[in-house]
Parts: C-alpha cells; sequence; structure tokens
C-alpha cells in the first residue's frame, strides 16, 4: 500500500466528518467531486489502483447509512423506498449478475476491448494501438461492480440526508464543490504545478500539458480536460439554473465562472454539454426578460454592448477569429477524423458487437471498453440493466415539487443534463458516478416532505437505534 502527504490529512477530515455525523459525510463527499485525481492511497498489489477520496468519502457514508439502517430497523421505524431507489438496486443487482454469471457464460464467444490499459490484444486499426481480447473473468469485474453498488449506495444514503435536512443543503454541498473547482481552475491556469501536485497522486496519465492550436487546456484536480470539463459544466448548468429562480449574485459568479472553466478545458464534450444547457435555459430566459424591472434592463444593456464592442474588436483588429474556427474545427466538426476520434468510434461499436454477441444480455460490469453511457451500458449490462437505468434517471429528476424545492428539482435536472450529456459522449464504464447520484438524490429529496421525527426510545438498543437513525 502506497500512502501520500495528503492521506493523513484527508484521513483526519474524514474522521471529523464521521464524528460530525451524515450530513458532514455528505458535504465532504461532494467536496471532493473537483479533487478527481487525488488519490489517498494505492495499491500496487491490485494493478496500481488508485483509491480516490471521493470514493473513500462516499464509502463512509455508506456505512454510516448501513449503520441508521440498522438503527431503524431496532427502533421498528418505518423505512419509505423511493421507486428511484427500486430501480437503481434493479440495476445494481443485475450488475452483479452479469460480473459473475454473464461474464462466464460468454466466455471466449467474443471479443471485447479491455479495460485495463496494460493489456495486449489484436489491433484492429493501424490509427490506435488499443487492441481487442477474448471476453472473459478479470479483476475489472470486480472493481467496477463495486464502483456500480458505491454509487447506488450513495444515493440511497444522500436522499435520506437530504430529506432530513431539506434539499436546499444539496444545494450548499454543490456550492461548496463549485468554488473549489473554480479554486483548481484558477491554480492551473496560473500553472501551480507543484502546488497542484499535492493532490494530482492517482495513478493516471496526467494531461495538464496537453494543448489545442497552441492554446492549453484546464484541467483543474482531474487528470484530463475532459473530466474537468464534465465538473465545470455540471456546476454551470446547477448554478445557471439557480441564478435565473433567485438572482442571487453567489448563483450567478459561479455560473459564470463554471462556464468559463468549462470552456478553457477545450473539451468537445464540454461545449456540447454548455449547448445543451443552454438550449434547456433558453425558455426561461425569455420568461425572465418580461419580469426584468428598468434598472436591471439598462446594467445589462451596458454589459451587453460593452462585450459587443470587445468582441467587434477582436473581429477586426485581430486573428481570434481564424483562431477560433480552427479551434472548433479541431474539437468538434473534425474530432471524428482524429486518432482519439476514431479509437472512441471503435469503443462505441465494440459495445454494440458485445450487446450482439450476448443475445442482448450484456457482456458483464468491467468486461470491456466502450465509449458513449448508452453503447457502455447496452455491452456491459444489456437491454434489461439498461432499461432499469433509464427507469433510475425518470423515476429519479422526473415529476414535480411545491414551493421552494420547485426551484432545487429544477436545478438539479438541469445539472444532471449537463453530466449526462458529456456521459453520453465520453464514458467508457458504467458506473454512474457521484456528481449524477447527488444531484438525483437532490430531486428525489425535493419532492419529499421532512417526515416528522419519532420519539425517542425508551432505554438500551432502542435509544441507540434512534441516535444512528436520527444522524440520518
Amino acid at each position: 500500500m502506497e500512502a501520500y502527504a495528503v492521506t493523513p490529512i484527508f484521513g483526519l477530515i474524514l474522521l471529523l466528518a464521521m464524528i460530525g455525523g451524515a450530513r458532514w459525510l455528505l458535504m465532504l463527499t461532494a467536496a471532493m467531486i473537483p479533487f478527481g485525481m487525488m488519490a489517498v492511497i494505492t495499491l500496487p498489489s491490485v494493478g496500481g489502483l488508485s483509491l480516490l477520496a471521493v470514493n473513500l468519502s462516499a464509502a463512509a457514508l455508506v456505512g454510516w447509512g448501513c449503520l441508521a439502517l440498522t438503527g431503524w430497523v431496532m427502533a421498528a421505524r418505518p423505512i419509505r423506498i423511493e421507486p428511484a431507489t427500486i430501480a437503481l438496486l434493479c440495476f445494481a443487482g443485475y450488475a452483479i449478475f452479469s460480473a459473475t454469471v454473464l461474464v462466464r457464460l460468454f466466455a471466449g464467444e467474443s471479443m471485447v476491448f479491455a479495460l485495463a490499459r496494460g493489456a495486449t490484444g489484436v489491433r484492429v486499426s493501424t490509427f490506435f494501438a488499443w487492441g481487442k481480447v477474448w471476453l472473459g473473468p478479470s479483476n475489472a469485474n470486480i472493481s467496477q461492480t463495486f464502483y456500480v453498488l458505491l454509487a447506488c449506495g450513495f444515493f440511497v444514503a444522500a436522499v435520506h440526508v437530504l430529506t432530513r435536512h431539506g434539499a436546499g443543503f444539496g444545494a450548499r454541498c454543490m456550492a461548496l464543490a463549485a468554488w473549489l473547482n473554480l479554486v483548481l481552475g484558477m491554480m492551473d491556469l496560473a500553472a501551480l504545478d507543484t502546488l497542484l501536485s499535492f493532490i494530482r497522486t492517482a495513478n493516471y496519465s496526467l494531461l495538464n500539458e496537453a494543448t489545442v492550436k497552441g492554446i492549453p487546456r484546464i484541467v483543474g484536480g482531474f487528470s484530463e480536460p475532459s473530466g474537468f470539463a464534465s465538473a465545470s459544466a455540471m456546476f454551470f448548468g446547477f448554478f445557471a439554473s439557480a441564478f435565473l429562480h433567485s438572482r442571487r449574485r453567489g448563483d450567478a459568479v459561479l455560473a459564470l465562472g463554471s462556464g468559463t472553466m468549462t470552456v478553457l478545458a477545450l473539451s468537445s464534450s464540454g461545449f456540447i454539454a454548455l449547448a445543451v444547457v443552454g438550449v434547456a435555459l433558453a425558455p426561461r430566459l425569455l420568461r425572465l426578460r418580461a419580469r426584468l424591472r428598468r434598472p436591471e434592463i439598462i446594467v445589462i444593456s451596458v454589459i451587453a454592448g460593452i462585450l459587443t464592442s470587445v468582441i467587434a474588436a477582436l473581429l477586426l483588429f485581430t486573428s481570434a477569429p481564424d483562431m477560433v474556427a480552427s479551434v472548433i474545427d479541431d474539437l468538434i466538426f473534425s474530432k471524428t477524423e482524429s486518432s482519439s476520434g476514431m479509437e472512441r468510434t471503435a469503443w462505441a461499436m465494440g459495445g454494440l458487437e458485445a450487446l450482439r454477441d450476448t443475445w442482448g444480455l450484456g457482456a458483464g460490469t468491467g468486461s470491456l471498453r466502450s465509449n458513449g453511457m448508452i453503447f457502455v451500458l447496452l455491452g456491459s449490462v444489456g437491454i434489461i440493466g439498461t432499461g432499469a437505468f433509464l427507469a433510475f434517471l425518470f423515476l429519479a429528476f422526473g415529476g414535480r415539487a411545491r414551493g421552494a424545492n420547485a426551484a432545487q428539482l429544477s436545478n438539479a435536472r438541469i445539472g444532471g443534463l449537463a453530466v449526462l450529456s458529456t456521459m453520453m459522449l465520453s464514458a467508457t464504464v458504467p458506473d454512474p458516478g457521484a456528481p449524477l447520484m447527488l444531484l438525483a438524490a437532490i430531486a428525489v429529496a425535493s419532492r419529499r416532505r421532512e417526515p416528522a421525527r419519532a420519539p425517542e426510545a425508551a432505554s438500551g438498543a432502542r435509544d441507540y437505534a434512534g441516535h444512528i437513525a436520527g444522524e440520518i
């Protein structure tokens, strides 16, 4: 086991959060989302597996949730299970079945792109080195199934925490994570690599020196621009929606800063996520214009005039238009013609081939590498698992909320839309991830009424059970 300088610091913070209770563990997990490359420990005996801070925080919350569930059972208190939870548990159950049974049932009957980077296989193209191997059980089946179960457990625990403390607490967790993401992005923009190396400890390939047409790409606390762009786009969508509801300056700053960081990452998936969010928010912007007061209209007009003048000057007196057009062409229009684009296209087709070769059942969680969440799900957990996950998304983000919670539900939907947009373009594993699960928990909690607290139990085990259950 390999530890780092950040290990004891994070361990102390995690211990304090555990003492503070479930809501502090939820806040810590949200705060760790921007630290996408911060591994607390690495296990060389398991292929150099890096245990990320966000996963350890989520695991601690799930453990606390298990204690809480035990407490509720001991206290004979009713347990409410959301329809979204049932759908997610069905997805998790099928993920386990596929990783233990289906991968062995179809072993040797299909060739797939291996998940492990070090795996050697048969090359299928001269444009990229990643090759195919025969389908069979591997350690990736265990690790990826664990991540799926962790995400599911995190969602269940987060829903209980937010039901007790309100969906607004989830928004505060998102705000903390967004501020940290901005700080890390600005540190990367300032080239403070020495300081950032303190939290860039995972056994990943660090792409902080990647450029597009000579323009450096920002990665923040992640290992590559696409991960940073996905997180930044999520924060942009959430807080842009929040600003349209609240008109708070803090929400506007977070939305503007997160949007800027998404652009600076120069990631095609990030740009597409921004476009999707923009389309989703366009009707609300049109409605907002009718409610603006005269001073607000004047301020917006002045800002718009200044921006128009700056853009006009750049277009007339610099070579910015040619450079911008070249960057957009490389990132979006010519993406599929690059070696990376062809490789990801081959991965996506590999997922469909695995779906065909396994008669629609899936090759197993962690059995293959594909590209795009829908292709990953179809290739890994087949039609049944994909249907269960889509049902979860519908049940989690659908429905209506009342009062102030209606805004929280809308914010979670827009943030979730941004995350799903990037996952549909760049996800390579079936792990839903903590960001999407947190947004889904906020959406579910916004539709629930806070239950009345049950009276304390009389003595002994019922007192302990009531205390543990009360924490969540």
